[in-house]
């Protein structure tokens, strides 16, 4: 078909729009041949933190996905340390016994804020101090120096979609530059709606602020990585499977029933009837007796121009299709599935996957949450509620997630003790100290016994094991003798 010159340009220009609405819609599934791939399975274009924060509320898996991860890297609390991590060993100082008592009752806030951190792109920890001042305003560090920790009212854990930022910093030459001037604070609970009081927004100046935002390198609040944001495709492939597994159960559990009229049924002299009994129709009639049957347990129907049947259909097992997206959501968040979902499967968790697991919360408690805690310490002596240390920084030890258990230690100190055991009787000396297989077990060195002083005098007489030290005759009778 030869086309006119203007017809041709019409057609080219449809096919140029169509490749490009093609690429815009490829540009979210990355699927350049099935555009609209995302939209059948039921996917968000655009997740946000109302997403992931309904995600952890009312998703089994997404919840326990942040408190697996939360809880295993706050399984204890790190020792603070007055300078470098080798001064651990030495006597702990003045200064680290003041900051270990003070920040033991802001534990549990620091940990909620690390939780709300999860969740959203950041989250935020406001400090109250007492020092006469409104929020905007800079910490009076006068007024708080006096007071000391007693200034430190209490910490305040914030959700991402409580805290917003407000200015930014824009002069180059600033030490700030980029980073807001000033923090708007909606003081209403996430997913209040007013009706539990007042709704109140403060502007908080940034010495009262600190702001938790992991994976934002950048040190831009706006950058942080949720928890659950490459995974959440697969949160709602779990809700669909097993949601319809058990919607599946419960119809096939209810006796759907089926009513099939033979051909010399008089329909119409039923469906007077019905209405003549004050239902809407036949239909309506046959809902309501069948709804009386399925309501009792000894119910019986029966019929004598039609034949029921029950509606059932054979349930498919959600087993498979549920493990494969599990995985793949436990992937998304870098823990092995036997760690995440324990033994619901019948499968235990093997040393791989314990390591696996105990590494990455061993990265993350030595890197961002102690980049976290630092900083609030640092907050508390630069406004100046705390002295500052001597040496001028401050470590944070931790205790090593993938040091063996008391089981592990004693099955070590065995086959060490085992390996001595037979080397003496092959060399006549074991290849393995005592204090060597205590050290396995971590259990303190015996001392070494202290070789004997040729010049000492015995305590006791040798051949009567009398005690004569006190005996002034003693050497006297040795040198006669």
């Amino acid at each position: 078909m030869n086309l006119q010159p203007r017809e041709n340009f019409l057609v080219n220009a449809l096919a140029a729009t169509v490749g490009r609405l093609r690429s815009m819609y490829a540009g979210v599934n990355g699927n350049t041949k099935r555009t609209k791939l995302w939209d059948e399975f039921g996917y968000p274009d655009q997740v946000g933190f109302e997403q992931y924060y309904r995600a952890y509320e009312r998703n089994a898996v997404a919840h326990a996905a942040v408190h697996k991860l939360l809880d295993s890297c706050w399984v204890d609390n790190p020792t603070i340390i007055d300078g470098d991590e080798a001064k651990e060993a030495t006597n702990t100082t003045p200064w680290e016994k003041q900051v270990t008592k003070l920040l033991k009752k802001h534990w549990p806030k620091i940990k909620d804020a690390d939780r709300r951190n999860l969740i959203g792109q950041y989250s935020a920890l406001l400090i109250q101090f007492k020092d006469s001042r409104e929020w905007h305003q800079p910490v009076d560090r006068v007024a708080v120096g006096r007071l000391k920790e007693k200034a430190i009212v209490k910490l305040i854990p914030a959700w991402e979609s409580q805290v917003k930022p407000g200015n930014f910093e824009t002069d180059t030459m600033s030490e700030n530059y980029g980073q807001p001037v000033s923090f708007n604070f909606n003081e209403q609970p996430v997913g209040d709606d007013g009706t539990y009081g007042p709704v109140r927004g403060v502007t908080v100046h940034p010495d009262r602020i600190i702001i938790l935002c992991e994976g934002s390198e950048d040190e831009n609040m706006l950058s942080g990585v949720p928890l659950l944001r490459a995974g959440y495709n697969k949160l709602l492939d779990l809700e669909k499977v097993s949601g319809g597994s058990a919607e599946g159960f419960l119809k096939n559990a209810s006796r759907q029933l089926g009513i099939a009229f033979d051909k010399d049924t008089d329909i119409a002299t039923l469906s007077n009837q019905a209405k003549e009994a004050g239902f809407k129709d036949l239909g309506d009639a046959l809902n309501d007796k069948v709804g009386r049957m399925n309501r009792g347990t000894d119910a019986a129907l029966v019929m004598q121009a039609g034949a029921p049947s029950v509606l059932s259909v054979a349930a498919a097992d959600p087993e498979p299709t549920w493990t494969v997206t599990a995985n793949e959501f436990a992937a998304s968040i870098q823990c092995p599935f036997t760690i995440q979902f324990g033994q619901q499967t019948g499968r235990l968790a093997s040393n791989e996957d314990k390591t696996d697991w105990a590494k990455r919360c061993n990265g993350r408690r030595w890197g961002f949450m102690s980049a976290v805690i630092t900083a609030v310490i640092e907050r508390f002596w630069t406004m100046g509620a705390i002295d500052r240390p001597v040496s001028g920084e401050v470590t944070l030890a931790w205790s090593d997630l993938l040091a063996p258990s008391e089981k592990e230690k004693i099955a070590n100190m065995q086959a060490m003790a085992d390996v001595a055991q037979k080397t003496q009787q092959a060399y006549g000396t074991p290849a393995i100290e005592a204090n060597e297989v205590r050290a396995v077990g971590e259990l303190e060195p015996l001392k070494e016994p202290e070789p004997p002083n040729p010049n000492a005098k015995p305590d006791k007489d040798p051949l009567t094991d009398d005690d004569d030290s006190d005996n002034p005759d003693r050497d006297a009778n040795r040198t006669a003798h």
